[in-house]
Parts: structure tokens; C-alpha cells; sequence
């Protein structure tokens, strides 16, 4: 949802504070076409149409906020003191932004708090200054200061500051030495050449020197490539890791708001341009500049009159440089972007490439990547097309200062007032400054390829956790007693999916979770996994909060067996001890025939050492299901979680399954979801929600004796049950 109106900067000026949040709307009150804002700030709620104040009122007086559907439009408006009030009316495409801003400002109205809004889906906008928001980015290029990223790596290298040191004075000598050289051309042509001296010895002696210099800088290039090398490859891994990290340390939440492909791209392709940052331009930009005052103090010192006819024309370019550099940034902001779109597209046709197949649509595949490929060429076009039309009007106009100088300077030789051998020196560090200067003319595009990459890694590193450790958080033994008090939870803080959820468990006890699709079931184990953490009320291991107890602890003491089965690349084995990585084959081998897995192992070529591919592909769903079984067995985990884990099976296999997790379940406390409920039948006991709450709460015979909620659920079930095995035959 989109929070901030397009329109925020036109009444801003007349708002006594910044909005919390603000929207558009396109209608006034009769239908008719308006530029129209509706501004909420800390205290009140504002509406202006065509930049006009037309309504205001206190949040503390407001009770209520309606939005009503038309046909084609709907409306927004409020109850203060009983009485309904329109305020606006808004398009289709803008009444569920409308009917969110109502949710969130009851919530405040309740609470005292304004949640965040969601920005997960539609268009996002800066808060500042109402630009549109890269997808999968919270940056605004256009308010976000453009070095302070990038200063953050240089910090960063100075972790390796003798190598970085080692490397800039290598580079530094070298461009030194190179200064050396004009002026032994100068002696050699207005002290030998000029005047015919055949004094071939001394000259002998002196071009000795000039090709001792090359053999000089060839030993200092080497110590400056493998320190550099050292620098920047560190850099990489530091940033690589360091971004791995937060995205494993992250909540669900933080991690499925971008798409995989994304946060791949940042590990790989962003880390791979600071590398380059490092190795070839930040460096290199201290000793070009470094080089280029050296120069320009030699050149002022041998005639400072030619060297400011030189300089004349860099004023303008780096005038020009310093205008044209937000628009570059934004450029290469947008480029990486279109990137990103294209990366995590092909991202999900790859690891969907089965469902491709199976439904034909590799054209149409073809087609979506295609465009997204042809939209990042067509903005890396754009944006390269731009930078090399400028660049060489930039140069031509550097140039010039060499145009004025060989004008004047000629003369100078022509009238005796300098020498031959001046002027070639001169004109030898005049090419000499012009390539520093022209390399740094274009120090903005490689700031702003490396500032997007930078700000998009630490944009993730400086990412806050919202399911954290508390500093001083319990290593608890866990026994298995699990208890729920008056739990509310949303993924919306103002939309709750459960409320409140109040039961106890002993340890031990199994406890199916019954109810309709989406009345929270999932979110509930998700909770006592501590994915996400409640939103009041509290979850209790062993009278102990569950924000209290170290996420490691937790987990590691649950087992966990979904309906889809995520098994990694590699062998049987290697997915089986990924629960315990320092088991013994001994107890591997167990787990396996525990979870009726060690026959169907045996029988392949390599049995527990047989390569199962990615995802485990080569497996069928109940051999996937069963290692998975065993791999939860293995853990031996205090608290099992079962999600639908027999669903979409055969009978046979999940009897199989059933009997493995009839074994896995003894003496452990135990959640279970299962679609069909007839498999719940021997829980302890069935928490059965309905529209986020509690409805029942008993064994699978008191709740059909009730004939409530789970009675009707198991009646359905066993209605559809029947129809299926009528429609069988004529089926066939």
C-alpha cells in the first residue's frame, strides 16, 4: 500500500507538522475530478482538494472511520460524536489504501501507537520527498546522503590498513617516478641534443638511469596488485559474510519481504562491485589525486603562467561533473533495479521449472524473462549512452587548456624565452595531469555504481531484528510443558489473525490444531517456533516467556516435519545428520529404520551415500516425507511439530509414515496439523479455531458429542469423502 501521497509536497507548507501518513484521492463530493490529499499528522486528520485546507478534525474526537463501496468509486469518511461524515470520494484503485488507513488509525485509537503501514505490495514512495520507491529497497536515492555508504567500506578496508597503505604508497612512488621522466628528457634534449654535445658516456649513463626506472615500477606494480588484491578480496568476504549472517539472524518476516533472487544479488553481485570499488577506484583515487597536486606544484614551480593557461578550462568541467552527478546516480540506481527484477524473475522460473514444464509454458517464460532482460539492457543502455556523450565533451573542453599552452608556449620557444626541452617536459606533465583529471571526472559514475551497491548491502546489515535475543536470554533444558496466555497475533499488528489464544500443555501430550483454512493454524506453531514473536500476550516453555529462552536453545530442542519437504543438495546421509551433524552412523541407521526409511535407503546403489539431487528430485514424496522423519528423529527433539505432514500421499505410504510418527511422537509434547481430521483422532486433545479464537477445546469423541465447530468441519469432510468415492466409478 502506498502511504504517501503523490501530492504531499504541493500542502506540506500548510501543515503543522510532517504527515504520519497520506494519500490521494481523485473525486470530491459530488463525483467530480480534484487534486486531492488527505494528510493524518500525530494529532489530526486533514483533507485538501486542488491544494485548498477543506477539513480538519482532532484524532481524539474521531470514533470510527467508514469506507463504503460504489459502483466503480467508493468513500471514505468517519463518526465523530455519533454522526457519520463523508469526506471524500476515491476510485476503485484507491478505496483499499483508504479502508487500510482506517484499520491503522484504530489501532492507533486503541493503542496510542501508529503502526508502520505495509509496504509490501503496490507502489512505495519516500516519505521526504514523494519519489517512487525502488522495489526491494527502503533507500530513496534522491534523499539519502551518496557517500556516507561508501565511507562505511573505506572504514571497513582499514582493517587491512598495511596492506591498503602498502598499495597507495607503491602506487604513489610509482606515480612519482613517472614525474622523473620529463625531466630527464629535458637534460637529455637541451643538455646533449640540442646542442650537439658528444659527450656519449654521460649520455650513455643517463638513459642507463631512464631504463632503470621501468624495472623499478615493475617491482612496485607487483607489491601494489598483491596488496590491493589482498585488500579488496578481504573486503568481499568480510561483507559476504557479514551479510549472510543478518540474513540468517533475520525474523520470517524480514526475510520474505524480498525475493530470494534479490538477497542472492546483494551476497554476490553488490559485494563483487565493492570489490572493484576497493581494488581499482578507491585507492586509485587517492593517488590520483595525490598525483595530480605533485604535478600541478612542479608545473607551477617550472612556469606558473602556461600552468594556468593549462587550468583554465577545469573549473568548467568540474562544474559540470558536480550537476550532472544526481542525475547519473539515479541512472545506475535505476539500472540496478531492472537488475534486480531480472535476477529474481529467472530466480523463480528456475525453481519452479518443473511447473513450467508440466503446463507448457516455456514461451510464455521466454517472453516474461525477455522483457525483463530487455528493460535492465535498455536502462544500462541509457544510462552508458549518457555517460559516454558526456564524457567526451567534457574532455574536449580539458583539452583546450592544452591547445593554450602549445599556442603561448610556442611562442615562448620561438622568441628564446624557453627552451625545446622545457616544452616537451611541460607538455609530458600536462598529459600527465589531463589523465588524472579525466579519471576523476569520472570518479562520479563509479561513486554511483558502487554508492547503489553499497546502500543496498547495508541497507540489509543495518536492517533492525524484530525477533531478537533478550542480552541476557536462558539456555533452558526444555521439559515440554507449553502453555498459551491470551496470545494475539498479527502479521499486520493492526490486522490479528489470532486473538486471544489461551490453553495449556503437559509435557508429553499430543494436540491436534483443527480449523478451516486460514483461521491462523500455521501461525500458531510458527509462534512456538518463535519465527515471529506475538503481539501480546505470551507463549510459555516450562513457565519460562519464549522470549526469554536464546532462539538456538529453543530450536535446537524442536522437531519440525512439513508437508513440503525441503531436503538439501547432497546424500541421504547428508540430509539426515543436518539435525545433528556429530551423530553416529549407529544412530543415523536407527533414525532410518524409526522412520521406515532404512529399507527404501538399502535398496539404492550407494544406499546412504546415493546423491539425491536438488530439492532431493530423484525421491518420491513419501521417501522425501520419511528422511525427513528421520531426520527430526535423529534431532530428538523435546517439542515436534507436525504441519500436514501426511498430506497428499497414498495409503500405503502414509501408513508407513503414520506408524514412523506413531513412534516419534512417544514421550515427546506434540503439535499436529493435518488436513484430514480422522488422522487427529488419537491427539490428547483438539484446539479447534474459528476466526482467530478458541472455539472448542476436548478429545476427538467430546467434540462430535458437542456438535459445534469440529463437529460440522468432520461432517464436511466426511461428506466430500463420500461424494468422491460415489463420483469413483462413473469416473472410470
Amino acid at each position: 500500500m502506498n502511504f504517501v501521497s503523490e501530492g504531499l509536497a504541493e500542502i506540506r507548507p500548510q501543515l503543522d507538522a510532517d504527515p504520519v501518513y497520506s494519500l490521494d484521492f481523485s473525486l470530491d463530493g459530488k463525483g467530480r475530478p480534484v487534486r486531492g490529499v488527505c494528510a493524518v499528522t500525530q494529532t489530526e486528520l486533514l483533507l485538501f482538494r486542488d491544494g485548498k485546507k477543506v477539513f480538519q478534525a482532532l484524532l481524539s474526537e474521531i470514533e470510527e472511520y467508514t469506507t463504503t463501496q460504489l459502483v466503480g468509486s467508493g468513500t471514505f469518511g468517519i463518526i465523530r460524536g455519533g454522526k457519520p461524515e463523508q469526506l471524500c470520494i476515491c476510485t476503485q484503485s484507491q478505496l483499499s489504501s483508504f479502508a487500510e488507513l482506517g484499520k491503522l488509525l484504530e489501532y492507533h485509537h486503541e493503542t496510542g501507537i501508529f503502526p508502520e503501514a505495509d509496504h509490501e505490495e503496490g507502489v512505495r514512495n519516500c516519505p521526504k520527498c514523494g519519489s517512487i520507491l525502488p522495489e526491494g529497497t527502503n533507500i530513496c536515492f534522491h534523499c539519502e546522503k551518496k557517500g556516507k555508504f561508501l565511507w562505511r567500506v573505506v572504514k571497513l578496508s582499514l582493517r587491512y590498513k598495511w596492506a591498503l597503505l602498502a598499495a597507495i604508497l607503491a602506487t604513489a612512488t610509482i606515480q612519482l617516478l613517472w614525474i622523473v621522466y620529463p625531466w630527464l628528457q629535458r637534460i637529455v634534449i637541451d643538455d646533449y641534443i640540442t646542442p650537439r654535445n658528444a659527450d656519449y658516456k654521460s649520455l650513455a649513463l643517463l638513459l642507463g638511469g631512464y631504463l632503470l626506472f621501468p624495472l623499478v615500477m615493475m617491482g612496485l606494480e607487483a607489491l601494489n596488485e598483491r596488496c590491493t588484491s589482498r585488500v579488496s578480496f578481504s573486503v568481499g568476504r568480510d561483507l559476504r559474510d557479514l551479510l549472510f549472517t543478518k540474513i540468517q539472524e533475520q525474523s520470517m518476516k524480514s526475510i520474505t519481504k524480498r525475493p530470494t533472487g534479490e538477497q542472492i544479488k546483494r551476497i554476490s553481485s553488490d559485494t563483487e562491485k565493492i570489490q572493484e570499488f576497493v581494488s581499482n577506484h578507491g585507492k586509485e583515487a587517492v593517488v590520483r589525486i595525490l598525483s595530480t597536486i605533485v604535478i600541478l606544484c612542479v608545473m607551477l614551480s617550472l612556469n606558473w603562467k602556461l600552468t594556468l593557461l593549462v587550468l583554465i578550462p577545469v573549473p568548467l568541467a568540474v562544474v559540470a561533473t558536480r550537476v550532472i552527478f544526481k542525475y547519473i546516480h539515479r541512472k545506475y540506481s535505476l539500472v540496478w533495479n531492472r537488475f534486480s527484477q531480472s535476477e529474481s524473475r529467472l530466480h523463480d522460473i528456475l525453481s519452479g521449472i518443473m511447473v513450467v514444464k508440466v503446463y507448457g509454458s516455456e514461451k510464455r517464460e521466454i517472453k516474461h524473462y525477455t522483457g525483463y532482460s530487455e528493460r535492465f539492457a535498455d536502462s544500462m543502455f541509457k544510462a552508458d549512452k549518457f555517460w559516454y556523450l558526456f564524457f567526451p565533451i567534457i574532455g574536449f573542453v580539458i583539452m583546450m587548456g592544452e591547445y593554450f599552452y602549445l599556442y603561448f608556449g610556442g611562442q615562448q620557444v620561438i622568441a628564446g624565452n624557453l627552451t625545446l626541452g622545457s616544452l616537451i617536459q611541460f607538455s609530458a606533465y600536462i598529459g600527465m595531469i589531463y589523465g588524472p583529471l579525466r579519471w576523476i571526472i569520472q570518479l562520479p559514475r563509479f561513486i554511483a555504481e558502487s554508492g547503489v551497491s553499497a546502500a543496498r548491502i547495508y541497507e540489509v546489515i543495518d536492517e533492525k531484528e524484530d525477533v531478537a535475543d533478550r542480552p541476557d536470554p536462558v539456555d533452558l533444558q526444555i521439559k515440554g510443558a507449553v502453555s498459551f496466555e491470551n496470545v494475539g497475533f498479527g502479521y499486520k499488528v493492526y490486522k490479528p489473525v489470532l486473538k486471544n489464544i489461551s490453553f495449556e500443555v503437559k509435557p508429553g501430550e499430543m494436540i491436534g490444531i483443527v480449523g478451516a483454512s486460514g483461521v491462523g493454524k500455521s501461525t500458531l506453531i510458527n509462534l512456538i517456533m518463535r519465527l515471529y514473536d506475538v503481539s501480546s500476550g505470551a507463549i510459555k516453555i516450562d513457565g519460562v516467556d519464549l522470549r526469554d529462552i536464546s532462539q538456538h536453545s529453543l530450536r535446537s530442542q524442536i522437531g519440525v516435519v512439513l508437508q513440503e519437504t525441503y531436503l538439501f543438495e547432497g546424500t541421504v546421509l547428508d540430509n539426515i545428520l543436518y539435525a545433528k551433524p556429530d551423530a553416529t552412523m549407529e544412530e543415523v541407521v536407527q533414525a532410518a529404520k524409526t522412520a521406515n526409511a532404512h529399507d527404501f535407503i538399502c535398496k539404492m546403489p550407494n544406499a546412504y551415500q546415493e546423491y539425491i539431487g536438488n530439492k532431493g528430485y530423484k525421491l518420491s514424496g513419501g521417501e522425501k516425507q520419511r528422511i525427513a522423519i528421520a531426520r527430526a528423529i535423529l534431532r530428538n527433539p523435546r517439542i515436534l511439530i507436525l504441519d500436514e505432514a501426511t498430506a497428499s500421499l497414498d495409503t500405503e505410504t502414509e501408513k508407513l509414515i503414520q506408524e514412523a510418527l506413531g513412534r516419534l511422537i512417544q514421550n515427546r509434547t506434540t503439535f499436529a496439523i493435518a488436513h484430514r481430521l480422522s488422522t487427529l483422532q488419537h491427539a490428547d486433545r483438539l484446539v479447534v479455531l474459528d476466526k482467530g479464537r478458541i472455539a472448542e477445546i476436548g478429545t476427538h469423541l467430546e467434540l462430535l458429542r458437542n456438535k459445534s465447530v469440529y463437529y460440522n468441519l468432520v461432517m464436511a469432510q466426511r461428506q466430500t469423502s463420500r461424494l468422491s468415492r460415489d463420483q469413483q466409478p462413473a469416473a472410470q
